[in-house]
């Protein structure tokens, strides 16, 4: 009975999908008499559309690496500060995870927690003869990072963050594919714990699901996934640690490097080896609850963005050229999308009505596609918050960019 409701919903929102990405089609199509009015706005808007376009159909090729049975020592390791609240669930969550306890590892590091969290890790280890728990003082998540790779004793290191929360069989999935020794890295895929709290959250929810869903799963086609996120990721720790000194070293513009660890992570062993999303290895997380913290988040995250992009893009052109036009496209998209928002509302389209309208339903069309496909995939009453996301990445986020790049220098964390 459930399998036919399911059945049903998705021949009905698959149906709808269908009909969409005909509309967006034919919308390209029909702006064509609008060329000679404005060639930018047209030029840019069709690569645009064809870009998102293509991840649907390049990430439905996507599969994880197989089951084969390959079961490698792992160290799983949990940087935290000030996770009194939560740090006890993940790491029991660790513990109940399908995989045989002499071949997992659990090293938490305490980075300085000023909070309850040092009385949360006494407990476990009481709990959990076999966790080791490190003490240093406020050093930074990298710092706290590299310790636990220094003390695991793993072949595959898994990091896990302090807030998350794995299932069942996602340390089994997360070592899928390092038996092929060009794998440096996996990444999982990660939900919203705490998707239902307000509309925010859910709206994280969709994010976070087409961004792995359909980015990430077009990207690990070609091996080439750019960031495997701090919440859930897997690297093979003999690649860790050929480049883990110079990682701590980083520096970008003449300062320390102190945020965005999980794609400047990446970005070293992206060079030399493949890295992969494996949307089978499940796990969820806490996000932001509040407007004020996740801006903050995004700054930090944007920052990360624009250095990690610049340097991976001394490198990128030696893969393969799908990934690298991938790749070179969307840095010029994330870069250019505030600028042609501008120059639509007050050039080309302050002329011309039909021009603003057009670029305004094309985009209303491209965040419904992407809403619908959630809920496709994903049956949610969180779907149409990716209008939101849309709405907010366009007049908020966008501009925020630029504001990145002006601030780029400044290191604080600015996340709580």
């Amino acid at each position: 009975m459930v399998g036919r409701i399911i059945k049903k919903h998705q021949i009905r929102v698959g149906a709808a999908v269908s009909l969409l990405l005909a509309l967006v089609i034919w919308l390209r199509y029909a702006s064509l008499d609008y060329f000679w009015y404005a060639p930018v706005f047209f030029v840019y808007s069709t690569a645009l559309a064809t870009f998102l376009l293509s991840r649907f159909f390049i990430s439905w090729a996507h599969e994880p690496p197989p089951m084969t049975g390959y079961t490698p020592s792992i160290s799983v390791v949990i940087s935290v500060r000030n996770e009194q609240d939560a740090i006890a669930r993940t790491v029991d969550k660790i513990y109940q995870a399908d995989y045989p306890d002499h071949l997992r590892e659990v090293i938490v590091v305490d980075d300085g927690s000023t909070d309850g969290t040092a009385k949360a890790l006494e407990e476990l280890r009481k709990k959990y003869s076999t966790l080791s728990v490190r003490s240093l003082p406020p050093q930074g998540k990298r710092q706290a990072m590299a310790a636990g790779v220094r003390a695991a004793n793993g072949e595959i290191i898994v990091f896990v963050d302090s807030d998350t929360f794995i299932m069942h069989d996602t340390l089994r999935q997360i070592v899928c594919g390092f038996e092929d020794p060009t794998l440096g890295a996996s990444a999982g895929y990660t939900g919203v714990e705490n998707s239902t709290k307000n509309a925010l959250t859910g709206m994280q929810e969709v994010r976070y699901y087409v961004s792995n869903r359909l980015l990430k799963s077009s990207e690990s086609i070609f091996g080439c996934v750019t960031c495997c996120p701090g919440c859930l990721s897997a690297y093979r720790k003999s690649y860790l640690l050929e480049i883990l000194q110079t990682w701590l070293d980083q520096k970008f513009l003449g300062l320390p490097a102190t945020f965005g660890d999980d794609r400047s992570l990446t970005n070293f062993i992206l060079r030399k080896y493949r890295v992969i999303y494996n949307d089978r290895a499940i796990a969820s997380t806490l996000v932001p609850e509040t407007w004020g913290h996740y801006m903050r988040q995004q700054l930090r995250w944007k920052k990360s963005w624009l250095r990690e992009t610049w340097i991976a893009s001394g490198f990128m052109y030696k893969k393969h050229p799908v990934a690298v036009l991938s790749f070179y496209a969307s840095s010029f998209f994330s870069l250019m999308s505030p600028v042609m928002l501008l120059r639509v509302l007050f050039l080309e389209g302050g002329g011309n009505d039909s021009v603003l309208m057009f670029y305004l339903t094309g985009l209303v069309l491209i965040a419904l596609l992407q809403s619908l496909y959630f809920l496709y995939k994903r049956p949610s009453p969180n779907w149409a918050l990716g209008m939101l996301w849309m709405a907010s990445s366009l007049v908020i986020m966008g501009p925020q960019t630029y504001y990145a790049l002006l601030t780029v220098r400044k290191n604080h964390w600015g996340t709580r």
